[in-house]
């Protein structure tokens, strides 16, 4: 994985636009309060493609009203929410459901999948009043006593996209591949359905293909040269939050850009021969330019492995130092390293060789 849209998927979740404040509150000058937070359950189980609703309850107070927010596509996310810590679906979307805007219960379905392990617990909460000037933002776990969640889980459901050729050429098409495969077991998982989008479908309800892997846990398409330049993404879906439209529930998420440039890494060192235990500094250069870049300077061993012996830094001008310590009287075969990410594909330098005496 090179690129998760976990990011702006959470940052979905937040308020975004917010409208013009009513003149008629001007008085209110003061946030929302969390009183209480509660979870119906305190365990559950969950295995492979379930999805698990566990009700959480909020207890919140404003003078002049807590303000519930609908989802509006590009424009605005549904609040009040409760953020916990199990990463995908960590947010919950509020409804009121007892009491006034001005001192009620909100209440929101919280999806366990497979995709959480462990103790669950709420890290935040946002939720803004009808001035649309106040906004309630914290850690309620500094101003309230907070419940947790168990989870046990197991089979989730991982993938990985990658594309081929990469480097790839903007003129030609490219073949898009999704690997998915069980957690637990490390199989490969047929027939998993998937959700494939690109561009504004990563981030937004936009519309997305349904697809499928097939027997040996793959599905694969090819993107034409348009296609291809976009953000491409694919994720596992469980079962959709009772009236929240985006984001989606998500067991597993995967995205990234096709590399269209390789790294090119020089590499030269300071000498040639030196007694054995010297150190010898290896210099060269990055491109493209890849500021704070960790490459590595690898050494080849007598059962023809490339084993890595040393790390430097790329700096701001490309540059970068590596070390290398030829450990006895022999001649050692080296080469740099720089490993691919979501910019470019991987590159090494010629292989250089330092002699111990």
């Amino acid at each position: 994985m090179r690129l998760s849209i976990a990011a702006p998927v959470a940052a979905a979740v937040l308020l975004s636009v917010l409208p013009a404040a009513p003149a008629l509150a001007e008085a209110d000058t003061a946030a929302p309060e969390v009183h209480s937070i509660t979870f119906a359950e305190s365990s559950v189980t969950v295995s492979g493609l379930e999805t698990h609703f566990v009700e959480v309850r909020v207890r919140l107070t404003d003078e002049t009203g807590v303000q519930q927010q609908d989802y509006v596509p590009s424009d605005q996310a549904a609040g009040p929410s409760v953020e916990v810590d199990g990463g995908l679906n960590r947010y919950v979307v509020l409804r009121r459901v007892e009491g006034t805007d001005q001192d009620g219960i909100w209440a929101g379905s919280m999806p366990v999948t497979s995709a959480w392990s462990g103790t669950i617990e709420p890290v935040g909460i946002n939720a803004i009043d009808k001035t649309f000037r106040n906004t309630l933002d914290l850690d309620p776990r500094t101003v309230v006593d907070t419940p947790s969640l168990q989870v046990q889980s197991s089979h989730r459901p991982m993938i990985e996209m990658t594309f081929a050729p990469e480097p790839a050429d903007r003129t030609k098409p490219v073949t898009q591949r999704i690997r998915a495969w069980d957690n637990t077991t490390g199989d490969p998982w047929p027939s998993l359905p998937l959700q494939v989008g690109s561009d504004n479908s990563c981030v937004e309800d936009a519309g997305t293909l349904s697809a499928r892997t097939g027997a040996d846990g793959i599905y694969q398409r090819t993107l034409n040269a348009n296609e291809a330049q976009w953000l491409q993404c694919a994720w596992v879906t469980g079962t959709a939050r009772p009236g929240v439209p985006w984001p989606p529930t998500m067991l597993a998420v995967d995205s990234a850009h096709v590399r269209y440039s390789r790294y090119a890494v020089s590499a030269t060192p300071a000498a040639t021969s030196v007694p054995a235990g010297t150190n010898v500094n290896v210099d060269g250069n990055v491109t493209p330019l890849a500021v704070g870049k960790t490459v590595r300077l690898q050494r080849l061993y007598p059962d023809n492995i490339w084993r890595q012996v040393s790390t430097g830094q790329v700096r701001a001008s490309g540059r970068y130092t590596v070390v290398a310590t030829p450990g006895g009287q022999a001649t050692y075969s080296y080469r740099v390293y720089a490993p691919g990410d979501a910019a470019a594909v991987g590159g090494t330098s010629k292989v250089f060789t330092i002699r111990g005496t």
